[in-house]
């Protein structure tokens, strides 16, 4: 294995990207001295809304003086039973309360079960989602906090987001990932639909669970690597909205080299935002539908007055009256 004496700066420490000016960018390191390398060497972490990121040239990386030979570490797991014990308190959990108002709770409860979710107790109601090789390995958990009201992440005051091996204080841990839901796949496996987050995909089995579905954790995680496993099985992956281009032009890489996968517009074509993903929209189609079914006050009343005099139906449509929203009242038979 081949170290390169240059990486990205390690930890949370930030400093101003030259291209967008925000404090959002990380330069590389010579990890051999521990200086910086020239400023405009590095990456902001806003990679959808700024996406700046040099690495420095062939010749600072490549050269021979520039690497050392290491053998390659070991592949650290979690053991099963720590995992195993946090796969319950499902009812201190934020991301399983919201889901429950959407869904059954028996069946948002089965579902996390078959993903092995957890509960963490990183922060009050945090969901740790684990990650199971096709061995059924733990290689780590990744810890997040959502809001039991949207449904969406906490990011502030700070970014709610840690790794199970940094939680459990495991030192010198050699982490190397897994698509989230990969012990899965197996040879009942009819289609794979694969998603960004982990939330989504969960989503996405309650809504559809007669597909399997996978989540890369992050946008770079969709690689040869990772989805290695995957490669007898169909595929469909499923961009958030913004990252159509980037994400097609990995899966027509990935199909050149024996992989049967195809890159979905469906959520570019039906989202309303940047970010916007799978869960998003059926989220926002529920919302729509809910608003539309609710009546006000004033349907309601004049409902019951048709019951009474179905004159009132008609005398609504003449005078074109209005409920107290400004809406038209509309009397079902």
């Amino acid at each position: 294995m081949i170290q390169y004496l240059h990486s990205l700066e390690k930890g949370s420490k930030k400093h101003i990207c030259p291209n967008c000016n925000k404090k959002k960018y990380v330069r590389y390191i010579d990890i051999e001295t521990n200086n910086y390398l020239d400023y405009t060497y590095g990456r902001c972490d806003r990679e959808s809304s700024c996406g700046y990121f040099k690495k420095p040239n062939d010749s600072l990386v490549l050269s021979a003086s520039k690497f050392i030979q290491q053998p390659p570490k070991a592949v650290n797991t979690i053991r099963e039973s720590i995992a195993l014990a946090t796969i319950k308190n499902y009812h201190r959990n934020n991301l399983f309360l919201f889901l429950s108002k959407h869904f059954k709770s028996q069946q948002v409860e089965q579902t996390f079960k078959t993903y092995k979710i957890g509960t963490s107790k990183k922060w009050n109601g945090s969901t740790v989602f684990w990650q199971l090789d096709q061995y059924s390995n733990f290689r780590t958990g990744k810890i997040m906090l959502y809001d039991t009201a949207t449904g969406n992440r906490v990011k502030k005051p700070y970014n709610h987001i840690s790794w199970a091996h940094k939680a459990l204080k495991i030192t010198d841990f050699n982490l190397k990932q897994c698509l989230f839901g990969l012990h899965l796949a197996n040879n009942k496996t009819r289609l794979i639909g694969l998603v960004e987050s982990e939330k989504t995909a969960i989503t996405m089995k309650l809504l559809l669970p007669e597909y399997t579905w996978l989540a890369t954790g992050s946008k770079q995680n969709l690689n040869e690597s990772l989805l290695t496993p995957l490669k007898p099985f169909e595929i469909i992956a499923y961009p958030d909205y913004g990252e159509f281009p980037d994400w097609n032009k990995k899966c027509e890489t990935l199909k050149a080299t024996g992989f049967k996968i195809t890159c979905s517009q469906f959520v570019e074509q039906n989202a309303l935002k940047q970010g916007y993903d799978l869960a998003d929209i059926y989220f926002d189609i529920e919302q729509s539908t809910t608003n539309k079914i609710k009546r006000s006050t004033t349907e309601i009343q004049a409902q019951n007055l048709y019951t009474k005099n179905s004159s009132i139906k008609t005398l609504i449509k003449t005078f074109e009256l209005t409920d107290e929203g400004g809406n038209c009242i509309d009397i079902r038979y």
